[in-house]
């Protein structure tokens, strides 16, 4: 319940993006990942999609063992991403 990804000192110009595809039926499991997802900070880019810039591998690993989604769960670290101004703009970071 209290559980966010914390800010880092300084941003590592690094997003954490999750891609989830999750079958039919674990569809309560799905809604109760995403919602906890967004609970956490991250921005959803689409909806089996999420971002978020700082480090939350330790969060991310809690939540996927919690509902024991890891086989449909992939995380990517990326340099650079398409809608970087949206991001920056929703997480309140300055390039």
């Amino acid at each position: 319940d209290e559980m966010e990804i914390p800010p880092m000192k300084k941003w590592d110009g690094k997003y954490r993006v999750v891609l989830f595809d999750i079958p039919e039926n674990l569809k309560k499991a799905r809604d109760a990942f995403a919602r906890t997802l967004k609970q956490i900070g991250m921005m959803p880019l689409q909806k089996s999609v999420f971002v978020h810039p700082f480090d939350c591998k330790k969060e991310l690993d809690f939540v996927i063992n919690f509902f024991r989604l890891g086989p449909y769960i992939h995380i990517i670290v990326a340099d650079e991403i398409d809608n970087e101004a949206e991001i920056l703009r929703h997480f309140d970071i300055r390039k």
